[in-house]
C-alpha cells in the first residue's frame, strides 16, 4: 500500500496507536504463517497501513517480533499495586494470579508455541524472547522479593532466582500441557488454588522465624 492509499483515518491516528495496530495486526500473521514466512507486506495490508508507516516504526520484522512479544510479557514488567500489599501472601497471590491468567490466554500460548517451534530456524526470537521479557530488568514480583529479603523477612540472597522459582512453583506443569494442547486454559478458581498453594510452600520454606 502507498503512503496516498493509506486511509486518512490511519494517517491522523496517533504513533502510539499506529503502533498498537501494527502489532495486533503483525500477531495475526505471525500466529498465522509462521515467524519465517511472515510477511511485512501482509502486515501492513492488514493494518490498512503503508509499508513505508510499518518500517518507520518497526525497522525489521525481527523488531515488529520482539514488540509482539513485549505484548505477551507485558505483564512481567507491570509496576502492579499489589506489589506494595503490606501483607507478602496477597500480594504474591495477586501478582501471580494476573500473571498466569495472562500467559495462559490462548493467544499467548499461541506465541510461545510459535517461538519453540520456529527458534531453530530463527535464533534471533530467543534474543526477541530475552530482551521482551527477562532482559527488560526486574519485574514486579522480584522486586517485592528482593524487598523483603533486604529487611530479613526472608532467608533468600538471590530475588530473581527466587521469583524465577516461585513462579515456576505457581506454574508448574500447567504450561507445558497449554502448549502441548493437552488441556485448556484452567478456570480462574483453578488458577488460584495454583497459586496458593505455591505461595504457601515457597513461604513456608523461606520466611525467616521469629523468635519470642
Amino acid at each position: 500500500m502507498s503512503d496516498a492509499a493509506e486511509p486518512i483515518a490511519r494517517r491522523r491516528l496517533s504513533d502510539e496507536d499506529r503502533c498498537r495496530i501494527l502489532r495486533e495486526a503483525a500477531a495475526v500473521v505471525f500466529l498465522r504463517d509462521g515467524y519465517a514466512a511472515a510477511n511485512m507486506d501482509t502486515v501492513a495490508r492488514g493494518a490498512a497501513m503503508s509499508k513505508r508507516t510499518l518500517y518507520q516504526h518497526y525497522p525489521s520484522k525481527a523488531a515488529l517480533f520482539e514488540a509482539v512479544m513485549e505484548d505477551c510479557l507485558a505483564p512481567f514488567g507491570m509496576d502492579m499495586a499489589l506489589e506494595r500489599d503490606p501483607d507478602l501472601a496477597t500480594a504474591l497471590r495477586g501478582m501471580l494470579e494476573a500473571l498466569i491468567r495472562h500467559l495462559f490466554e490462548p493467544r499467548q500460548v499461541a506465541i510461545f508455541r510459535l517461538v519453540i517451534a520456529e527458534v531453530n530456524r530463527s535464533p534471533e526470537l530467543a534474543d526477541a524472547f530475552h530482551r521482551a521479557g527477562p532482559g527488560r530488568g526486574a519485574n514486579s514480583l522480584e522486586r517485592r522479593l528482593a524487598s523483603e529479603i533486604e529487611q530479613g523477612r526472608l532467608r533468600l540472597t538471590d530475588a530473581r532466582e527466587a521469583a524465577r522459582m516461585l513462579f515456576g512453583m505457581a506454574v508448574g506443569a500447567t504450561h507445558t500441557f497449554l502448549l502441548l494442547g493437552l488441556q485448556g486454559p484452567p478456570a480462574d478458581a483453578e488458577v488460584a488454588r495454583l497459586v496458593a498453594n505455591a505461595v504457601a510452600t515457597f513461604l513456608h520454606g523461606t520466611q525467616a522465624r521469629q523468635h519470642a
